[in-house]
């Protein structure tokens, strides 16, 4: 089942046509109904539907699991509080030899860097992943512009890299479009 899609057009036209689409966790037909919008919060204004919500019924005849499944703009990343364009745009000023606090600061705007850790430990998590997809060597020779200084950067700097060539710009909504997998 695709769970990333370009718009909530996109999203609530999917959700309309469920008829045959098997549950994800169950494997069931003719189970799913639409369940309402996912919504993300932002400071000083109203919250934002960046998706919506599937239910898998066990209600009124139904036989499913009574599980949701959420589908998302693939622009969005889960569970972070900034777009995918954000993290990425951080990623490569980080990669390109700014400090993190500065990187983060010019990504979002905000001055506290607490959450730059968090989306390194992240990236790291998943950079063994990252690294499959092209199936290449540990590191490949990175452009003389970026002023990698350290062996993590270096890593990150050149997956990178390679990630933009193969998916494009903007890469979280190819990416994950793609991949139907988070980016994180």
């Amino acid at each position: 089942m695709q769970i990333y899609y370009p718009s909530l057009q996109a999203i609530h036209q999917h959700t309309m046509q469920m008829d045959h689409a098997k549950c994800i966790h169950c494997k069931q037909t003719n189970q799913l109904v639409s369940h309402g919008f996912v919504y993300k919060k932002q400071t000083c204004a109203e919250p934002e539907a960046v998706g919506k919500r599937v239910f898998c019924s066990n209600r009124n005849n139904h036989t499913g699991c009574g599980r949701t499944i959420q589908l998302y703009l693939d622009s969005i990343v889960r569970y972070l509080h900034y777009a995918g364009a954000c993290m990425v745009a951080f990623m490569l000023s980080f990669t390109s030899g700014m400090t993190i606090a500065r990187a983060y600061h010019q990504a979002t705007g905000t001055d506290a860097p607490r959450n730059a850790y968090r989306w390194l430990n992240k990236v790291s998590g998943q950079l063994s992943h990252y690294r499959s997809l092209s199936h290449q060597p540990l590191l490949q020779n990175i452009a003389p512009t970026v002023a990698a200084t350290s062996q993590r950067r270096c890593l990150f700097a050149s997956t990178f890299q390679t990630l933009l060539q193969r998916f494009g710009q903007p890469l979280c909504s190819r990416y994950q479009q793609q991949r139907q997998r988070s980016l994180l």
